[in-house]
């Protein structure tokens, strides 16, 4: 054993006897404060500043308020008797507290204070002889100019509350919104007897009017009983008092009993590649293998694609968009109230290299061109093996049956069983978005969500009234298709005619988006660090970001490329190889341009004003510019000028990953906004570390969807096929009956 050197002592010993004498000066000071601050609702005599200070230090704002309830009082005072006697209980929820801190604002208004407590060992909290429990409380601040409540008689006279300083007290539910989470806020442990209105007179006495270098704002303090837990509010929001919770999970029980019973008959029966259909299946031995996981998992993980004059490198293109979707999210989550890096946020989204998930938001335009494209080339395929016969009812069924169940489960189980996966400081957010799903689940179904109101007119990108907020795209999407054969048909039938009718709208969409900015003067994009923008997210959103007609002009485009080259699939287009290289040239400039085109007005503080040319030209015009990039990268590839990036584009090894993206994009957010809302504590968000964490999301994500795809996407497609095959599909399934009867004679 090894001794220390004379003169040395042993380092945790040191470290003891260092927390020894630490705990026994503090309780030394804590006996000072006690023997000259009573513990009195109301001591007059007592300077305001002393009473503040110690309130922060104590971290109960109820321990000193003369405006709340008697009982949240009494309660109160014998916790702050019980943490006198240092008994394990009042010490655990004094430790459970966060701080106020005496400048909730400072000079930059994007850096805030935030002090979360712990959240768990607050409800942990239950002594046996107190007759209330740990309640964990989040309140938010704001700054209000006095000037508007000054003829506001909503106020009330008792809720401005004189204690040296003028304070409001905010009445009523606090506003749903992302706002909510870039507030000051700090969460307190209290006693389950205090309301929410209790803690918020309490704090807004305690705050009074904190100045931010303006003397007309004062401080407001917003609370809610939404946002304050205790262990029975957990218990008594349990699955089993939820009837509609209750028969989704069953339903769900009972397909997942399904899928299983599938398999087994599936691998029982022999069914395998190595000795295909020794025999005809029987209907409904067919209908049934349509779930088996074992055939399901061996379609999604091949590598083998199965459609004819498949466009490779569409998996790759997909599967990118799909990965940078998942981390434009993923970084907007992080960069609210869960981070304690808000000046290097907001300093990072200004870097260059970061412009991409920044100033990202046009990469779902990247979908919309691929879903026009692929209607397009599978559909006038379809014109040609049936000679111009257009079967309108087997287009639009196919359609909704290929969408319509797996986005149906993902929403049925977001607005039944999600706000039952977990709990957190910000849970209630996810319970506004569960609620609001389950009410405007009829909206969703029909495809009609971005234009139906959902509770009121606030509704956007920023509010969880909004509910599944990514369905936006599918609404879109589904009715850019119903209108895509007054597109496909004409150029079919009359190719001038059409092409000029399709160039027509085109130009009328693009104008239209136009006239959106010029008349609502709308941000081009929006940038959560100029706070202007995000002021007009809502109205971003409703007037351009969520209109069908406003966001038409990719899918138009993805329409065009889709019959040009189903026209030319049959023949190599031979183009000047200097010609080549200036496509690509003109492409790689048209997508920086679209990406970095904004950094020079991302610091609001210099340019306060973007110029109207600018904002009306890149509003209008980017979209549609990125989506002329990937219809370049695709005519490339898909023609064999494309090289290594069609190589890459092209591997088989996407296939799976590819098939998985509609999944993903449906679960990726509902896990997000799961994650930072069950987060305890806010995050020192540095690269190493966000990336780590979004790798780890991004996987759980396609692990997430892997499993619904199986379960739930495969099944239906599966059903599809075998319910209404096409012609090529029926000669196969004949082809393969006569080669299962060939074989079953040969082996008799």
């Amino acid at each position: 054993m090894a001794v220390a050197p004379l003169g040395f002592c042993d380092l945790s010993q040191t470290k003891g006897l260092f927390f020894y004498v630490f705990m026994a000066i503090w309780f030394n000071v804590q006996n000072i404060c006690c023997q000259v601050l009573p513990m009195q609702p109301s001591t007059k005599n007592i300077p305001h500043q002393v009473f503040v200070d110690w309130l922060i230090q104590t971290s109960s704002p109820t321990a000193l308020a003369s405006n709340i309830s008697e009982q949240c009082i009494h309660h109160t005072q014998y916790y702050l008797t019980a943490l006198d006697r240092r008994q394990s209980w009042a010490v655990k929820m004094y430790e459970s507290s966060g701080r106020l801190a005496e400048q909730l604002f400072h000079t930059n208004s994007h850096n805030v204070h935030h002090s979360s407590g712990l959240f768990d060992e607050c409800l942990s909290i239950q002594p046996e002889d107190v007759p209330f429990q740990g309640q964990y409380c989040t309140v938010f601040f704001e700054n209000e100019s006095v000037r508007e409540h000054e003829n506001d008689h909503n106020y009330r006279s008792q809720d401005l509350l004189e204690t040296g300083k003028t304070a409001v007290c905010k009445e009523g539910e606090p506003k749903e919104h992302k706002s909510n989470f870039v507030m000051p806020s700090v969460g307190f442990c209290l006693p389950s007897t205090c309301s929410a209105r209790d803690l918020r007179s309490a704090v807004a006495q305690m705050v009074g009017k904190q100045l931010t270098n303006k003397m007309d704002f004062t401080m407001v303090a917003i609370a809610n009983e939404n946002y304050c837990y205790s262990q029975d509010k957990i218990s008594t929001s349990r699955i089993h008092y939820d009837k509609l919770a209750m028969t989704v999970m069953i339903a769900f029980c009972l397909l997942i009993g399904l899928v299983l019973t599938a398999t087994v008959h599936d691998n029982w029966s022999g069914t395998s590649s190595s000795c295909p259909d020794i025999a005809p299946q029987a209907f409904h031995i067919k209908l049934l293998h349509c779930f088996s996981a074992k055939r399901n998992c061996r379609m999604l993980f091949s590598t083998k694609d199965d459609v004819k004059d498949s466009l490779a490198c569409l998996h790759g293109i997909r599967v990118i968009t799909t990965c940078w979707i998942v981390l434009i999210h993923v970084a907007g989550e992080f960069s609210q109230r869960m981070s304690y890096t808000k000046q290097l946020d907001i300093k990072n989204a200004s870097r260059w290299e970061f412009q991409i998930f920044t100033n990202g938001l046009f990469a779902v335009d990247t979908f919309f061109l691929m879903s026009g494209l692929l209607v397009a080339f599978t559909q006038t395929r379809q014109l040609d093996q049936h000679g111009g016969f257009f079967n309108i009812k087997r287009f639009y069924i196919r359609r909704f049956v290929r969408l319509t169940p797996v986005y149906a489960s993902v929403q049925l189980f977001i607005a039944t069983l999600w706000s039952y996966v977990g709990t957190g400081p910000d849970w209630n957010y996810v319970r506004q978005m569960s609620k609001s799903v389950r009410q405007n689940l009829w909206a969703h179904m029909l495809y009609i969500n971005n234009y139906v109101a959902v509770i009121d007119q606030q509704s956007s990108l920023s509010n969880p009234l909004t509910g599944m907020i990514e369905a936006w795209y599918l609404a879109c999407e589904m009715q850019m298709f119903w209108i895509s054969p007054l597109f496909i048909y004409p150029l079919w039938r009359w190719r001038k005619g059409g092409l000029i009718w399709t160039m027509a709208c085109f130009m009328f969409f693009l104008g239209f988006c136009m006239a959106l900015f010029i008349a609502y003067d709308i941000p081009p994009t929006v940038f959560f660090n100029r706070p202007s923008d995000m002021q007009k997210l809502n109205e971003y959103c409703r007037k351009h970001y969520h209109l069908t007609i406003a966001r038409i002009p990719p899918y138009v485009m993805g329409i065009l490329l889709g019959w040009l080259l189903h026209k030319t699939k049959d023949r190599k287009i031979q183009i000047n190889k200097f010609l080549v290289i200036a496509g690509w040239v003109m492409a790689l400039l048209i997508g920086l341009l679209v990406i970095f085109g904004m950094m020079p007005y991302l610091d609001e503080a210099q340019i306060p004003v973007i110029n109207p040319f600018v904002r009306i030209s890149y509003g209008a015009f980017h979209r549609s510019s990125w989506a002329m990039v990937v219809a370049w990268l695709i005519f490339s590839c898909t023609h064999g000028y494309g090289g290594c990036i069609n190589t890459l584009l092209s591997s088989k090894s996407l296939l799976p990953l590819s098939r998985l993206s509609y999944a993903v994009y449906l679960v990726h957010f509902a896990y997000v906004k799961a994650y930072v809302s069950h987060m305890r504590k806010p995050m020192y968000i540095a690269e190493y570390y966000f990336f780590t964490t979004y790798l780890g999301i991004l996987m759980v994500s396609f692990m997430l969807a892997s499993v619904i795809s199986v379960i739930m996407e495969m099944p239906f497609m599966n059903l599809d096929k075998l319910l209404f095959p096409n012609s090529l599909e029926i000669k196969k399934t004949k082809k393969e009956d006569v080669n299962g009867l060939v074989t079953k004679n040969k082996y008799h």
